[in-house]
């Protein structure tokens, strides 16, 4: 942890960097067409629940009072055991028994910001949990876990899973399979994450960019530093038939990205953030683009080792069946 604290985030650019520079073999001069999606990147935490975020204070207000020395007038500790019995297996009183652990949630915050100090270090955690516990069904910015409050309620519009619990990522890459990019946000409407996404771009890799495809989620964005940003139309307008045909084969190419989302949480560790707060969003995103990168690199490797030996196996035994 105090190894990535140092290097900081500054650090993790170079990393990604020197991970485009081994796999760009093309001439710096040659303009590139870069794709960009956004996808998410889920934090590791449990799904959250009101009953689950106020179970979690009341234990975690005994833990200060312990730590304080103050007193409690009632631990709740037989209590909440029988609620939360109620909450998973009795279907009549688990609304009540929600209820009430609220209410005994509520008890212990007020009595210990009662008794705590003004300059006490459990100040911060006190008042997040007076945020949890005062939030609502529509209240805005919502607190999902209590050891990672900046986490975001994000709403993809898949099938199998309506809702995930993390962050934003942008990522990048271009027409050879190579990831540019990788940046992190917390909810944002993905035209609004265009901008950064580009410059980190251009940041990493010095290669002119010619045109940006990306899908209709990032519809309003016509250019983004002076570079044209294409996203798929109705097919309306007045482009020839050559011209709808190229667009239709560049935004195909550009579906190839999602294959790439999936290779970046299944098998360089996007899938789940074990990393704490924001700075671990931002780190886990580009390690991971950076780690595809090399993996990248390295097959390309493996393959001309392969290539060579066999060169070497053939000539070998052509010189065994001439002599």
């Amino acid at each position: 942890m105090h190894f990535r604290h140092r290097i900081g985030e500054a650090g993790f650019e170079l990393i990604l960097a020197e991970s485009i520079r081994v796999n760009d073999d093309v001439d710096f001069d040659k303009p590139q067409v870069v794709f960009v999606d956004t996808t998410v990147q889920e934090k590791n935490i449990t799904y959250p629940t009101d009953a689950k975020l106020h179970m979690k204070i009341v234990e975690n207000c005994r833990g200060i009072a312990a730590k304080s020395g103050v007193t409690l007038r009632q631990s709740y500790a037989r209590v909440v055991k029988a609620l939360n019995r109620d909450i998973r297996f009795n279907k009549k009183q688990s609304k009540a028994a929600r209820r009430k652990l609220k209410c005994i949630a509520g008890r212990l915050v007020r009595e210990l910001d009662r008794e705590l100090p003004l300059e006490s270090l459990h100040r911060e955690q006190i008042d997040l949990y007076k945020r949890v516990l005062s939030q609502t069904k529509d209240s805005k910015n919502k607190v999902y876990s209590l050891h990672e409050p900046s986490v975001c309620c994000i709403s993809k519009g898949k099938e199998h899973e309506k809702w995930e619990f993390g962050n934003k990522v942008s990522v990048a890459y271009n027409e050879d399979g190579l990831i540019v990019g990788a940046l992190s946000f917390r909810n944002e409407y993905d035209g609004h994450t265009l901008l950064p996404a580009i410059e980190q771009v251009v940041r990493l890799n010095h290669r002119p960019i010619k045109i940006v495809p990306c899908d209709r989620g990032y519809k309003g964005v016509s250019q983004v530093l002076g570079i044209p940003v294409l996203i798929p139309s109705n097919g309306k307008g007045c482009k020839s038939e050559y011209e709808r045909k190229k667009l239709k084969k560049l935004f195909a190419q550009r579906a190839g990205i999602e294959p790439i989302n999936g290779h970046l949480k299944s098998d360089h560790r996007m899938g789940r953030n074990f990393y704490k707060g924001i700075f671990g969003d931002n780190i886990n995103s580009m390690l991971a683009a950076a780690a595809f990168n090399f993996k990248r690199a390295m097959n390309v490797l493996l393959d001309y080792i392969l290539r060579w030996i066999l060169q070497l196996f053939e000539q070998n035994i052509s010189i065994k069946l001439q002599n």
